[in-house]
């Protein structure tokens, strides 16, 4: 998380055990690049699952669901950097902002391994400055961002992209959680979901929590909270409105689980905007 919103950056590379996965899914305010450095992972970003090997990259824009689990009983270590658009503004001057951020859209990305060491080179540069902090560590975080990002948009341009086909069964759940996705201002259930999936209530549930790490409820829920957190950002309408237009029944249960996940109240997020 951002504690630091002056300098809006971080940056740390992390050895995992065998059978980690993220307690809780989460969103944030700000983006976040994701490099496999050893091992294997699978990681849902939004309605979609992607799997990890060494040298994959998942890019993940602000405010997207995601999630990382364990696939195999491999250890596995990972680079990651989070910042916010304040590292981004200087790029918009000699690039347009849709072209900076298309690059989000397509989050999966596998680098050839004769550009892994130069990749892995700058991530651990990021990481050194982000643990210096002295007058010139600030500039340099925002060189080294820059040339990351644009290797990027170069990367995307020039090399085509596949991920391993899913089987059957995943590529059914991961339909329905784009279905989820799509109407989750909707009142979903769980029977309609399973339905959808074509799949009894209990064989869905399961299957479900297995593919995408989500219990059903959780995933609904959290997809509801992603887009009323935009709301509460980018609009002016009531929190009743928001709660009552992004599928929630009742202003007051919206107000307990935003609270539960965030921290705070809508009232006070929308109030200070704050990196949580």
């Amino acid at each position: 998380m951002l504690k630091d919103k002056k300098l809006d950056f971080i940056a740390d590379r992390r050895k995992r055990e065998q059978y980690f996965k993220m307690q809780h899914s989460h969103f944030h305010p700000y983006y976040e690049i994701y490099y496999l450095y050893s091992g294997k992972r699978r990681i849902f970003v939004n309605d979609t699952l992607y799997t990890l090997n060494r040298g994959d990259m998942v890019l993940i824009n602000k405010n997207v669901l995601h999630r990382t689990t364990f696939i195999s009983d491999e250890t596995h270590e990972r680079f990651a950097i989070n910042f916010s658009d304040k590292y981004l503004n200087s790029l918009y001057e000699e690039y347009s902002k849709e072209d900076i951020l298309a690059c989000f859209t397509h989050p999966f990305l596998t680098i050839q391994y004769n550009r892994r060491d130069y990749i892995e080179d700058i991530f651990k540069k990021l990481i050194y400055e982000s643990n210096q902090l002295d007058d010139f560590s600030e500039h340099l975080i925002q060189s080294y961002l820059q040339e990351l990002i644009i290797f990027l948009l170069r990367y995307q341009k020039n090399e085509a992209q596949s991920q391993i086909p899913l089987n059957l069964t995943d590529e059914v759940i991961q339909k329905t959680a784009k279905y989820i996705r799509s109407n989750y201002n909707q009142p979903i259930t769980l029977e309609i979901a399973a339905q959808y999936a074509n799949m009894s209530t209990t064989y869905f549930s399961k299957k479900f929590k297995a593919v995408t790490g989500f219990g059903f409820k959780e995933y609904l829920c959290k997809i509801r909270l992603t887009e009323a957190s935009k709301l509460l950002l980018e609009t002016n309408e009531s929190i009743t409105d928001i709660a009552f237009s992004c599928g929630f029944s009742d202003s007051n249960y919206f107000g307990d689980v935003f609270k539960k996940m965030k921290g705070i109240s809508p009232l006070q997020y929308r109030k200070t905007n704050e990196l949580v």
